[in-house]
């Protein structure tokens, strides 16, 4: 797995800087450059993001213990979503760090892992919901023809049900059917050696938290998506910034679909090329142009890079 996406990185970077310098370097620096000092500003979107998708992880945290702070979540998360995507994990590299972190501030391990479990669902899902809304609005923004919706459906189809599979099987023993795959196969891992009944205690947290608690999971997947829609905003900062500004439907709609190629390519870390050749492909359905949509995904890249570089900040503190 680590060999294929580290061919993957390489093969997206090639294609990144042929984009690149296609599309011409000088011509993207200068609506760059028109940010100037307003750059911050795009900070605050991601931000306020971060804030939401900590606190619907702490709903998922029902513990009878105190729960870990609102700004304790901010950090861990930064940090488990810098190792989900900078190393070549599929996107799961910071689950971990994030589990053992709450174990070592006091949260038995089967309600850290449940809380991740659930959450990444949820996220999921929420994404979906978030890409859904952005489709049904191409109609309204674009004349039509502008964008071939047809793979776009499709690839939101596959995602959704990826999502919903996820779901199911947290309500299936997941735990306890994968020990019994391995051992049936001549594997028995020594990390769950004589740890199966607490694997059995993650699997019935696992099953019986929709049932137990309903709202929590709603309110969750609420924030969740409130939190994909702060990023149409930045969209639209990042837009009206370089002098090309949109209404807050286009914006949304951009969005959205850019979450749709960055999903797809979650196999790559940080979606690399991906992503990029996405948003200048939207760029240029939207009738803005590839230069401006270099632009776009070279701001985004930057506002990306500061974030991922706290977040390492705090991997490196919590060692």
């Amino acid at each position: 797995m680590r060999r294929l996406n580290l061919i993957l990185l390489l093969v997206a970077l090639c294609f990144l800087f042929a984009m690149l310098k296609k599309i011409g370097w000088s011509d993207s620096a200068t609506y760059i450059r028109q940010v100037g000092y307003y750059a911050p500003l795009i900070l605050v979107p991601y931000g306020i993001g971060t804030l939401l998708g900590a606190l619907a992880w702490r709903l998922l945290l029902t513990g009878k213990d105190p729960a870990p702070t609102l700004w304790s979540l901010c950090l861990l998360r930064l940090g488990g979503e810098s190792l989900n995507q900078l190393t070549p994990t599929a996107s799961l590299g910071g689950e971990p760090f994030k589990a053992l972190r709450l174990h070592a501030n006091g949260i038995p391990w089967q309600e850290a892992a449940a809380s991740l479990i659930i959450q990444k669902g949820l996220l999921v899902l929420s994404l979906v919901l978030y890409i859904s809304v952005s489709i049904a609005l191409v109609p309204l923004v674009l004349s039509s023809g502008t964008l071939r919706l047809s793979g776009l459906l499709l690839g939101v189809g596959v995602l959704g049900g990826l999502g919903v599979a996820f779901i199911v099987v947290q309500r299936s023993n997941p735990c306890s059917l994968l020990v019994r795959m391995l051992k049936r196969c001549g594997l028995s891992p020594a990390l769950f050696a004589g740890r199966e009944a607490d694997l059995d205690s993650l699997d019935e947290l696992l099953a019986g938290f929709y049932h137990a608690h309903p709202g929590r999971v709603l309110a969750s997947f609420i924030l969740n998506f409130l939190g994909w829609v702060l990023q149409s905003v930045e969209v639209y900062l990042i837009f009206y910034l370089i002098g090309h500004p949109l209404g807050w439907e286009k914006a949304l709609c951009l969005d959205g679909l850019a979450m749709l190629f960055t999903a797809l390519g979650f196999m790559i870390p940080v979606s690399l090329g991906v992503q990029d050749g996405g948003n200048v492909l939207l760029s240029l359905g939207f009738g803005l142009g590839a230069t401006i949509g270099a632009a776009f995904s070279i701001i985004r890249r930057v506002r990306e890079a500061f974030w991922l570089a706290l977040g390492l900040v705090v991997v490196a503190r919590e060692r």
